[in-house]
């Protein structure tokens, strides 16, 4: 019963993640730290403890993965589509959410290859020989987020499926929101799934929000995920579903998975019961749409500023990081003819596509 029922979810294949955007974009929401699959060992160094941190900083990742079922049986490799980082502040009881747009370009860690910070997973997954393929595309995974913010640890880490985001959403009884625009099908141009306006959005209108890229492409995602991610987590701590752990976990354990002790996830809970949504803040590294040559294709990159990279790891972590040269790529291949005076927005890729269930 339950898989014919999955069988009717939408399908969001991949898109080519921001998150952010459910990036999970993506979405994907600040209590998803709260579930819990089982704790397994730290990837890329960080604390470990049973109940408590050893630090008054922590550096959780949030990583929204384009897997579904229906994916599943198509494919082995998925990639994080949402990468937001959870800085906690125990000491000043604060957390700061810090989005890095899925297309950034960045040095994959363990190569001498740049490419979408997204695809990481996938050079990680390939690369590993003997072992466990997952483990090493999230290890490289994370050493490339440490490295782009040039040593900053993550110190752990919480990975969320789309199928699981839509099941929370419902378990939590929806998340009213005051959705900006109509969002459609065909990056904005199709058949319409979301209209304009204050409203309860369920799982599935959730993900229709948070993934849609047709207003303000990746940065604009990141932005609206960061949002309905604050006001779903006021909306979830009103109605008093925090203290719910236990049973939403037995919902979507298959489809998140975290290095978390069960100890450490009580001592978050404890302190997401006491976090004021107003001490959340939200932060994007900006950069620019740029375009680059790769096997006989012109890719769309983002290139992140490199100032304000270095800027905000100072704002959020307060560590001052070495300015590196700005990078700048080459361009289309194949020059237009009358080049426009701004970069168009990066054509939406088949797989950024919804396939809609029939009715």
């Amino acid at each position: 019963m339950r898989k014919r029922k999955l069988k009717r979810l939408i399908k969001v294949t991949a898109i080519a993640l921001a998150v952010a955007a459910l990036s999970f974009t993506a979405a994907y929401l600040f209590f998803p730290v709260l579930f819990f699959k089982k704790p397994g060992n730290n990837i890329s160094g960080g604390v470990a403890a049973a109940g408590k941190f050893d630090t008054d900083m922590l550096n959780i990742v949030l990583l929204g993965f384009d897997r579904n079922e229906v994916r599943g049986k198509k494919s082995e490799i998925f990639r994080p589509d949402t990468i937001m980082i959870a800085s906690i502040d125990f000491n000043e009881r604060k957390v700061s959410l810090l989005s890095i747009p899925r297309d950034s370009y960045v040095k994959i860690t363990g190569t001498e290859i740049y490419d979408k910070i997204n695809h990481a997973y996938m050079y990680g997954y390939h690369a590993a020989e003997g072992e466990d393929k997952h483990k090493s595309g999230l290890d490289t995974t994370i050493r490339t987020i440490e490295d782009f913010l040039d040593g900053i640890p993550i110190h752990y880490y919480v990975t969320v499926d789309m199928e699981s985001v839509e099941e929370i959403v419902d378990q939590v009884g929806g998340v009213y929101f005051d959705v900006k625009y109509p969002v459609r099908t065909k990056y904005g141009t199709g058949k319409l799934l979301l209209d304009k306006g204050y409203q309860l959005l369920d799982g599935k209108k959730f993900l229709y929000y948070v993934r849609d890229r047709s207003v303000g492409g990746d940065f604009g995602r990141v932005s609206r995920q960061q949002e309905i991610l604050i006001e779903a987590f006021r909306q979830v701590k009103e109605r008093g579903k925090l203290k719910d752990i236990p049973a939403l976990y037995r919902t979507v354990q298959s489809n998140v998975e975290t290095n978390l002790s069960l100890g450490q996830i009580a001592q978050l809970a404890v302190f997401a019961l006491k976090l004021n949504p107003e001490d959340i803040s939200t932060h994007v590294f900006p950069g620019s749409n740029q375009i680059a040559p790769r096997n006989g294709l012109d890719i769309y990159y983002v290139v992140i500023n490199e100032k304000s990279r270095v800027e905000l790891i100072k704002e959020i972590f307060g560590v001052d990081v070495p300015l590196r040269p700005q990078i700048t790529l080459p361009g289309p291949s194949k020059k237009p003819e009358e080049p426009s005076a701004e970069l168009p927005e990066p054509p939406l890729m088949p797989s950024d596509e919804f396939e809609y269930p029939s009715t």
